[in-house]
């Protein structure tokens, strides 16, 4: 896992070899870009990007990584929303078209 200065992010090829279960994959990609992509990642789960006051709550207890289109201000707005609720989140790094590419 790469750290930044406050973000923490993980690559596709880190996060695939992973043990199973052992992060919670979180899709927060837009509805529209959602759409005219039509996949998905294998066990990830679709939350809404602007709703995560609603969401988070359920993932309090467990390892999160979350993308968006490309790993940025979405993922980056989230994950930090979900860090001030003392939730474990790190970005994928890139986004869905990176894992797409790897």
């Amino acid at each position: 896992m790469s750290h930044n200065m406050q973000q923490t992010s993980v690559s596709p090829v880190e996060l695939v070899s992973l043990p199973a279960g052992a992060m919670v994959l979180i899709d927060i990609r837009k509805p529209g870009a959602r759409a005219v992509s039509g996949l998905a990642i294998p066990g990830s789960v679709w939350r809404h990007p602007f709703d995560a006051a609603n969401w988070a709550r359920e993932f309090r207890h467990c390892n999160v990584a979350l993308f968006c289109v490309h790993g940025h201000e979405v993922s980056q707005a989230v994950c930090g929303y979900l860090s001030e609720m003392e939730i474990d989140a790190v970005i994928m790094e890139g986004g869905f078209e990176a894992w797409k590419q790897a």
